[in-house]
């Protein structure tokens, strides 16, 4: 059986190497993960399923690179001391620690907290659009579409990715929210976004979409997000045709 530092280090290295083949078998069944925002509680993740998809998605995302700074074992608990870049410059980058807690070789709860720069609160600050995007995709992804709440702007305009030719339109906060919030619960389709990049204001998100085992049981697509003062003022969404 796998030591509490053994199971931390594959864990550490799935991210510093951008490798997750190792991920599947480091996650219990049980495991419950706090994500480090939003705040003030950090978006709650719970389930190997989730957990998977969310640690699958931050590991595959090169544009970002994680550094381990200290790792402190003690029985079944170790505290992982990291650095997250997501530029060049040191500005480009947040320290943060992450609490684990491993049972039988696997990783049963994971709790992160980072750096506010200073500031009292974090809701009197802009989101950014990385912080935006990161809170969109959880919400599919963990199927909880109470964290669509407050990421949507008034003015909100969705073009979905059928009927051809054009797509179903949606406009206003409200009708972007009634129809996010009807994909994000639905508990039959799996959303896995992958590797996304933000050019300003524009976050491009390709994704998986999965409504069943088979193998054509699925569709690969895109989605362009227009961000504006920490909200979603367009989303234009595409598939393979």
């Amino acid at each position: 059986m796998r030591t509490t530092a053994d199971t931390v280090d594959l864990f550490n290295r799935v991210f510093t190497d951008h490798d997750a083949t190792a991920l599947p078998d480091l996650i219990a069944d049980d495991c419950v993960m706090d994500a480090i925002q939003p705040a003030p509680d950090g978006a709650r993740v719970e389930g190997r399923d989730a957990c998977l998809a969310f640690w699958q998605a931050l590991a595959a995302d090169r544009t970002t690179r994680f550094e381990p700074e200290e790792v402190t074992v003690a029985g079944d608990r170790a505290t992982i001391r990291w650095r997250y870049h997501f530029g060049d410059g040191h500005a480009d980058s947040v320290r943060g620690v992450t609490l684990v807690r491993v049972s039988d070789g696997r990783i049963v709860e994971a709790l992160g907290y980072s750096k506010t720069g200073g500031v009292p609160l974090a809701a009197e600050t802009e989101r950014t659009t990385r912080e935006v995007l990161d809170r969109y995709n959880e919400a599919f992804r963990s199927h909880d579409p109470g964290l669509l709440k407050d990421l949507i702007a008034d003015d909100c305009v969705i073009e979905d990715s059928g009927p051809a030719p054009d797509g179903a339109r949606h406009e206003g906060g409200q009708a972007c929210l009634e129809r996010w919030s009807e994909l994000a619960g639905n508990r039959a389709l799996r959303f896995t976004p992958e590797t996304a990049e933000i050019q300003g204001e524009l976050a491009v998100q390709p994704w998986l979409l999965q409504w069943g085992d088979g193998e054509r049981d699925r569709v690969r697509g895109v989605s362009l997000l227009r961000i504006r003062g920490g909200r979603i003022v367009e989303a234009r969404g595409y598939v393979k045709a």
